[in-house]
């Protein structure tokens, strides 16, 4: 009896034994056994080979793809991208702020004289154009000025004609000069009528030695310049017309001419207009007898002052046209050329930025304003142009930080959304 329960003892120690190693064999597998998120993960984590252009064509080695034959590349995961933080700079929107690193400034309340600057160009004072017109008729014998811009003196003889009807008409002048030769009191009447129709004192005076008038005159200049054809106008020439500055005058030997007939015309190259044009909104600074500053090109920095003789009424455009008659006696400024000009304003107190920081974004004067370590578009109203400073009225404040040279900032005004403040 004893015997039979030791057997039985035996055997459930046996069985129990069976049954924990089985347990622990079963536990062993279980952990060597990937569970199937890892074994996802493991066939996630296999490198797979996809198309640019057709991403339905996936292969596990590198190779061509089937349908356009491009070669494949590997495909990357969503999760294996890394994202730096920095780059939240760069991926806003790119025509709202620009980064980079520019020197900045901020706008300068101050007192500053105002220097209006104006181009433009050179002409022939038209109060000083002299018309050269026949006091008598008759035939042109012998021209002696021919040629556009020829230059002529006072007192130099300019032509010869052929006139019989100046004293046949006014044989009683004549006859009164010749029959009271020394007594000027009795032939003022004479004398005051033959000098009006061009003859000088010499033949004047010579008609009292003569018997019978000589009817070949010689007729004289009165006054020193450059002659220009009877058509010649100044202000086309300036403009750069067709006008030639050389050839003929049309004033030929052998010409039939009749009183009053317009000959040529006398430039006197020594006095001078300057057109200039100022911008509209600068004209009601502008005033007679301001001081004006030419610059003459070429001329190693020469600076010539004069000042505004007249402003001509607004006509509404975006310039207006300031004249200075300026008297060139060393002959330096050359009719037909540009010229540069600063007219010298009262002081100006007001907020002013450099030049160099705005720039036209399309519609607006702008500027670049440092916000968080990026500009803005900032849209600002801007006044009077002084040299290297521009007025602001509205839109920053002296607090407020530019760019100091807002091109560098900018490549294309399309790019740029301009706020407004």
């Amino acid at each position: 009896m004893l015997i039979k329960k030791n057997k039985t003892v035996r055997l459930f120690i046996i069985l129990l034994l069976i049954t924990i190693a089985l347990g622990m064999t079963y536990v062993g597998s279980q952990q060597m056994k990937p569970s199937s998120k890892e074994n996802q993960l493991t066939m996630n984590n296999k490198e797979q080979f996809v198309c640019s252009m057709h991403p339905e064509i996936i292969k596990d080695e590198p190779g061509d793809c089937p349908i356009c034959g491009m070669s494949l590349i590997e495909k990357i995961e969503l999760d294996k991208n890394s994202v730096d933080s920095l780059l939240n700079d760069v991926v806003c929107p790119v025509n709202e702020s620009v980064l980079g690193s520019v020197t900045t400034v901020s706008p300068l309340y101050a007192e500053i004289p105002v220097i209006i600057e104006a181009s433009g160009i050179i002409n022939y004072d038209p109060r000083k154009i002299r018309s050269v017109s026949a006091r008598f008729g008759g035939l042109v014998e012998k021209s002696f000025v021919k040629y556009q811009f020829q230059p002529i003196r006072k007192g130099q003889k300019i032509y010869e004609i052929y006139c019989p009807d100046i004293y046949l008409r006014n044989w009683n002048y004549v006859k009164m000069i010749q029959m009271y030769p020394d007594q000027d009191n009795l032939t003022v009447e004479a004398r005051e009528w033959l000098s009006l129709q061009g003859l000088t004192k010499e033949q004047v005076e010579s008609l009292k030695r003569t018997v019978k008038p000589d009817y070949h005159l010689a007729v004289y200049s009165d006054a020193d310049g450059y002659a220009v054809s009877a058509d010649f106008d100044p202000q086309t020439y300036s403009e750069g017309s067709n006008q030639s500055t050389g050839g003929f005058l049309g004033f030929n030997e052998g010409l039939t001419i009749e009183t009053g007939t317009q000959l040529f015309k006398v430039l006197d190259i020594k006095s001078l207009r300057i057109d200039l044009k100022v911008r509209t909104e600068d004209i009601g600074l502008l005033q007679k007898g301001q001081k004006v500053i030419f610059t003459v090109a070429g001329s190693s920095g020469q600076k010539i002052k004069a000042t505004i003789s007249q402003i001509d009424p607004l006509n509404g455009g975006l310039f207006q046209l300031v004249k200075v008659f300026f008297k060139d006696n060393e002959s330096i400024l050359l009719p037909g050329r540009q010229i540069q000009a600063q007219i010298q304003v009262d002081i100006h107190e007001s907020l002013w930025i450099p030049r160099t920081a705005l720039v036209n974004l399309g519609q607006h004067q702008s500027v670049f304003v440092m916000h968080d370590g990026k500009f803005m578009a900032t849209a600002i109203k801007t006044g009077l142009r002084s040299g290297d400073n521009i007025e602001i009225l509205s839109g920053i404040d002296q607090n407020t930080k530019i760019a100091i040279n807002a091109l560098l900032l900018t490549d294309s005004d399309g790019l740029i959304f301009t706020n407004s403040q």
